[in-house]
């Protein structure tokens, strides 16, 4: 969300209906909280912050949510149904396991380094903005890993892997992502792809298949 489109409704007569305002409103909040989040930090962050990025006053902030956890909270929600939707969108025309988790790869990080606001607050604030926003981050990480399991297919016969497969490939894409993030190069994320894919494909298809896919899809 650019900050340009944070503006105000024109005054006077907008046309809009109490629901519209409300709804852009809401919006705007949640865009607000994005920007003063990465310029403050979600633990020095304030209502005043956000309600400055938002441009509304104090009263439509309580409106819409109780505090700024609540409000991150639904900023998160609004990240996490995007990625989702993009991922989804990548992988639909592709046949293949090993090319959709490479071209799912590849949108996540795209869209995260053209927007580097939302990969601080989903990557990095996350951690920091209390139990209710680190247990959300958890679930919403582990979402992807159904998808990891389809993988499985892709392994010889009698070569089981551990259930627990999919918990460290999923933390190793998040760390990486996340120190990449914090260290302000999110606008850089797109260069992980050749070592996401790879984590992602190692242990369904074995080191050198996974590398091979790695580097071509670089």
């Amino acid at each position: 969300m650019a900050e340009e489109d944070l503006g105000p409704l024109p005054a006077g007569r907008h046309g809009f209906s109490r629901e519209q305002v409300a709804h852009d409103q809401r919006e705007r909040l949640i865009a607000g909280l994005a920007v003063a989040v990465a310029e403050h930090g979600y633990s020095a962050v304030t209502i005043t912050h956000i309600i400055r990025e938002a441009k509304v006053s104090r009263r439509v902030f309580y409106a819409n949510f109780d505090g700024k956890e609540e409000c991150f909270l639904a900023a998160f929600e609004v990240v996490v149904d995007h990625i989702r939707d993009l991922a989804a969108e990548a992988v639909e025309p592709i046949a293949g396991w090993p090319q959709q988790a490479i071209a799912a790869t590849r949108a996540v990080l795209a869209f995260l380094a053209s927007e580097p606001d939302l990969a601080r607050l989903c990557l990095v604030e996350s951690n920091g903005a209390g139990p209710a926003v680190a247990a959300r981050f958890r679930e919403a990480v582990h979402e992807v890993a159904p998808f990891l399991e389809l993988g499985r297919a892709e392994r010889p016969r009698g070569r089981e892997l551990p259930d627990t497969t999919e918990e460290p490939v999923i933390g190793a894409l998040v760390s990486l992502a996340s120190r990449q993030v914090a260290a302000g190069e999110a606008e850089q994320l797109e260069d992980l792809l050749p070592d996401c894919a790879e984590f992602v494909l190692s242990p369904y298809l074995g080191p050198d298949e996974a590398k091979r896919l790695a580097g071509e899809a670089a």
